[in-house]
């Protein structure tokens, strides 16, 4: 269930997870 007003940082932190990882998998 999305919080309001928490989706936004949730959302950002999740693409900056998946960014750094993919570069370190690389």
């Amino acid at each position: 269930t999305p919080v309001p007003g928490g989706v936004g940082p949730m959302t950002i932190a999740m693409l900056m997870a998946n960014t750094v990882k993919a570069c370190r998998q690389t």
